[in-house]
């Protein structure tokens, strides 16, 4: 069955929820995590070298382990440690290695390599080297200070930062506080300190980030009838059958209530339609028959497993006799055909329910055999487009979790590394009247934008030349920074079509175009863009570690400033539209529009040159284009047909984004 298959598929890449792992308890949160910060700074110890030392063995022991494990000095091991750039790595395994700024940068390299989303990475003996790199490199820092200076003051300041960073997020969280507290919880579990503030920040702040729901309805919508013609051989009271049966079906999927995985019921309701012949000396009898039947079968989908139970069928089978004719010549044909008549009425009863049972086992037979390869499959999907790929760049938070109530099936996910934080709000709410609904919180969308764009350089030299996106970043991607607009919508927006193609690029009509100006950005390496969600706007933050642009007013790079341009969420028929609303502003990198007030007089004379020829460029159609399009979701149905689905819901507000479908 292709629509069991397409049906499991779709739950399957819908989404995940996480939970707590079964068997431990959920920290109490404190009511002040303010206070509790600050007093963390009690519990600093500086990293001496014997605090440092099994921090650094660790790490070397797992690095040579992984270096065995992939062949030692073999050319499958040179290559592995040329992508994972080891020469980065191996001044660090030395006895006592050196820790210089620049080594320690260049970990931050080795370590994108290591949670890059590449086959293989997913694996035990590669995440195991990573966390430890990760865990040497922050206790690495604070060991290098305290062989310089006394970091007790230090460390009081960092728990006082981050201590009002907790006081501004309580209050009102901006990326800004969710960044800032996300990476000073990563430096405190490191190095070990304050456990209780650790899971008191976790808990808070751990909410599932991403959230998905699918109604009965829209999972009936993508079942496909079943249709199929095969040849019949049976044996039924001594008699010899063959023939030809049509089977056609409607399957049918009910969810059932299940707080802790899916628990979905297959109704497969349909009827088999045979033209046979039966050959018993001296007869032979052919007949037509019509087999009505019910089957069901229960799916189990949990983080853990895929699994059915055994199906349940019941057929009812009818038979019309058209004719019985004597073989073996003509002698004694109507002695022999009238009795034969007679046995087949009296036995016709008896012939139907034993037809009915063989109808039942074939039945079951095939159900199960095709709702295995639907399981098999939805599973291999579960895992490698979902699962892994999560392991592998460091963002599986917590185990998945699924679940079902008799009305829909219900999913969520915690997508979050060890060095960040989620939310501690719950989604809005949605209209029951969606078959689809989708909700995304901004920490999903800020923890995953690390993992492709970190250090990654965008830059555009001629006017005829789209921009080109370089460093180690998916391929896919790169692809997707070099197309306009309209190109990542397959074609345009009806507000597009009806304004004129100049939107569609940002560009203006009626004026004259300035001089292009090459010009490159390299993107921060631990924060390189972030998203906001408020007020139907999507507020976009870019991180540039450095801005260079050619021009008069542009001589030497522009380091550490953000970008920040405001999008306008419209609807436009079944698609989302992006309209790009007010001046592209600029700020330093870590400067929090909600909280901080003040700049000084420098970084105001670049603020203002900076948003000047921004908004100059912006206006020109160079950057960021007026208008994004974002297509209709299209989802696939048997034979090779799309199902565009009807936008119910957009909105966005409070940190989350919230798309409700409907099923036409």
């Amino acid at each position: 069955m292709r629509s069991f298959l397409v049906c499991l598929t779709f739950i399957s890449s819908a989404g995940m929820w996480g939970v707590c792992t079964p068997g431990q308890a959920e920290p109490k949160v404190n009511s002040d995590l303010a206070d509790l910060a600050e007093r963390s700074a009690k519990y600093h110890q500086p990293v001496t070298k014997e605090r440092f030392s099994p921090v650094l063995h660790e790490m070397q022991n797992l690095a040579r382990a992984l270096e065995r494990a992939v062949g030692g000095n073999s050319q499958f091991a040179q290559n592995w440690k040329a992508y994972l750039k080891w020469n980065l790595l191996e001044p660090h395994l030395a006895a006592e290695p050196k820790l210089d700024l620049q080594n320690l940068n260049d970990l931050d390299k080795v370590l994108r390599r290591f949670r890059a989303n590449r086959a293989g990475l997913e694996l035990p003996v590669f995440t195991r080297a990573a966390k430890a790199i990760d865990h040497y490199r922050e206790a690495a820092v604070w060991h290098a200070l305290a062989s310089r200076r006394d970091t007790v003051p230090l460390y009081e300041s960092y728990a006082k930062g981050l201590g009002e960073q907790l006081r501004r997020h309580q209050e009102a969280a901006t990326v800004e506080t969710t960044r800032q507290i996300g990476k000073a919880l990563g430096t405190i579990e490191a190095l070990g300190y304050s456990p209780e503030l650790v899971s008191a920040i976790r808990a808070a702040y751990y909410k599932p980030n991403v959230s998905a729901d699918v109604s009965s309805r829209a999972l009936n919508q993508l079942a496909a009838p079943v249709c199929q013609i095969r040849g019949v051989r049976d044996c039924i009271l001594g008699a010899t059958i063959r023939g030809t049966a049509i089977t056609n079906g409607l399957v049918s999927f009910q969810p059932m209530d299940s707080p802790d995985h899916i628990d979905l019921t297959i109704h497969l309701n349909g009827v088999i339609h045979s033209q046979t012949s039966a050959f018993r000396k001296p007869v032979q009898i052919r007949s037509s028959g019509v087999t009505n039947y019910i089957a069901t079968k229960r799916i189990l989908l949990d983080d853990n497993y895929f699994s059915s139970t055994n199906p349940a069928v019941n057929a009812r089978t009818h038979t019309r006799t058209q004719s019985i004719q004597k073989t073996g010549g003509r002698f004694g044909r109507r002695l022999v055909e009238k009795i034969a008549w007679k046995k087949v009425r009296q036995s016709k009863g008896q012939s139907e329910a034993i037809a009915a049972r063989h109808a039942e086992r074939q039945i079951a037979s095939g159900f199960q055999e095709q709702v295995l390869e639907g399981l098999t499959n939805g599973r291999a999907s579960y895992i490698e487009k979902l699962r892994v790929p999560l392991q592998r760049v460091d963002l599986l938070g917590k185990s998945f979790h699924l679940s079902s109530s008799n009305q829909a099936v219900h999913t969520q996910a915690t997508l979050v590394s060890h060095d960040q934080i989620t939310t501690a709000s719950l989604p809005p709410g949605k209209l029951t009247s969606n078959d689809l609904t989708v909700q995304v919180h901004e920490s999903a969308v800020n923890n995953f934008l690390p993992t492709f764009l970190a250090g990654a350089t965008l830059q555009q030299d001629r006017a005829d030349v789209p921009p080109k996106l370089e460093g180690d970043v998916p391929p896919w991607l790169k692809k997707l920074a070099a197309k306009t607009p309209n190109e990542l919508a397959e074609g345009k927006s009806a507000t597009i079509a009806a304004e004129g193609p100049a939107l569609a690029t940002g560009k203006t009509t009626g004026k004259k175009e300035p001089k292009f100006r090459p010009w490159r950005f390299l993107l921060n390496s631990e924060h390189p863009a972030s998203v906001h969600f408020e007020d139907q706007k999507l507020i976009l933050r870019m991180r540039l570690a450095e801005l260079e642009a050619s021009g008069e007013e542009d001589k030497e790079p522009i380091k550490n400033w953000d970008f920040v341009v405001t999008y306008k969420v419209l609807q436009a028929g079944n698609e989302v539209l992006l309209r790009r609303e007010g001046d592209v502003e600029a700020f330093p990198t870590g400067f929090d529009p909600r909280w901080d007030e003040r700049l000084t007089g420098k970084q105001v004379a670049i603020r203002n040159n900076l948003a000047k020829n921004l908004n100059k460029r912006a206006d020109s159609g160079e950057g960021f284009p007026s208008e994004i399009p974002i297509p209709a979701v299209k989802l696939p149905k048997a034979g090779g047909q799309e199902l565009t689905l009807q936008l119910a819901q957009l909105e966005c507000d409070k940190g989350w984004l919230t798309l409700g479908y409907r099923v036409p």
